[in-house]
């Protein structure tokens, strides 16, 4: 074939975001790289958020504290995210494998077409909007700030513990705001990198499942192929069938655990902005910032627990295909390479986050989550 896939190249964003974030050493001067990484990731993975959380307790009122909780929430557990991952790396690496060889097995150009226009462009979307949104919430924090500085009241993005007094000179203020800067910068690397990945990959294996089941439903239909050769793309079908059930293991080995963490947190924290907007925000900068700071952390959910649902899906189809497929005109010996993976297909396969499913049911349950905190903090108020 002409043309070649290349379906790694979707993740190329997370590739150079993990080489900055010192997770993926190159192949020389790995002793500076590990450095480098080693005093980022102190200074800014663990210290941010614990710099944050040090600056909560200290909040003199009810503004301050729901001002900062969310943001406190949000650095604390994206630091978790990123251990989660990086604890892990070494099954993004069989996963990719796992995606060039499907690659690999590309053969007709209408497979070529239904992967470059049904599949690719939905990851690429799901990791550009992610971009684009959280870089429009780095840009309306530092608005806020500058906003309510000219207004004659210099703050911080976020009440953080430091050192020294920052107000005593503008030299200890401008120190502290490059940091948050710096500091929040790193986060939202980390957060595009870390929130992107289970629902970009929920989003292809879904596709490749799909792809899947036309592949199968065509065996048998073509008058110009023999027995043999039916049974051979059979067997190559069941073949790739057991390497995306290998491919949804490793990927629900990595993302179980803070998916889990992700539907408890996010309820939390989406009830948190909205009390904050409600009772303390009073400009407009400000509104603008935690509404789409609150879009964020829709999205944080959102798309992963949607195509987990669709992934659900397609595995649930797989049984159908088999049976759409020219069968009765087949030999026993294709017959039997049918019934074997028809047994295997008849289970339920979906991703979990320890006690839920990844899939809509998740994304509602925080939501009426979030409504009922919402509405206990607003009758007690």
């Amino acid at each position: 074939m002409p043309d070649e896939l290349n379906t790694k190249a979707l993740f190329k964003t997370h590739y150079v975001v993990w080489r900055i974030l010192g997770m993926l050493p190159p192949k020389k001067d790995r002793t500076l790289y590990w450095m480098y990484s080693a005093v980022f990731n102190i200074s800014i993975t663990i210290g941010y958020p614990l710099h944050l959380i040090v600056g909560l307790f200290a909040s003199n009122n009810a503004y301050e504290f729901f001002q900062n909780m969310a943001i406190n929430l949000t650095c604390a557990f994206c630091t978790m995210k990123t251990i989660a991952i990086w604890w892990r790396f070494d099954k993004v690496d069989i996963m990719f494998e796992i995606i060039q060889r499907q690659d690999d097995r590309v053969r007709t150009q209408e497979e070529m077409s239904f992967l470059r226009k049904m599949v690719h462009p939905p990851t690429k979307r799901i990791i550009l909007t992610f971009t684009i949104l959280c870089s429009i919430i780095a840009v309306s924090s530092e608005s806020t700030v500058l906003f309510n500085g000219l207004m004659g009241n210099w703050t911080l993005m976020h009440k953080g513990y430091f050192p020294f007094d920052i107000f005593k000179s503008t030299r200890n203020y401008i120190i502290a705001h490059l940091y948050q800067i710096i500091g929040l910068s790193y986060m939202i690397l980390q957060n595009v990198v870390n929130d992107t990945f289970a629902p970009a990959h929920l989003c292809l294996l879904r596709g490749q499942v799909q792809m899947l089941n036309i592949r199968i439903g065509k065996i048998g239909h073509d008058s110009n192929k023999g027995s043999a050769e039916n049974n051979q793309e059979l067997l190559e079908c069941i073949k790739v069938h057991k390497d995306l059930l290998e491919y949804h293991h490793q990927l629900e080995e990595i993302i179980s655990v803070y998916m889990f963490f992700q539907i408890m947190v996010g309820a939390f924290n989406m009830c948190i902005i909205l009390v904050f907007i409600i009772l303390f925000v009073k400009d407009i900068f400000t509104l603008l910032y935690y509404t789409f700071y609150f879009i964020g952390v829709i999205f944080e959910l959102l798309p992963g627990c949607y195509y987990g649902t669709l992934l659900e899906d397609e595995f649930h189809e797989l049984t159908y295909a088999l049976f759409t497929c020219n069968w009765p005109e087949q030999d026993v010996e294709f017959r039997k390479n049918l019934r074997i993976i028809a047994e295997h297909t008849t289970r339920r396969v979906y991703v979990t986050a320890w006690l839920f499913r990844v899939n809509n049911n998740a994304f509602i349950l925080a939501c009426k989550n979030a409504y009922a905190l919402f509405a206990l903090v607003m009758n007690i108020k």
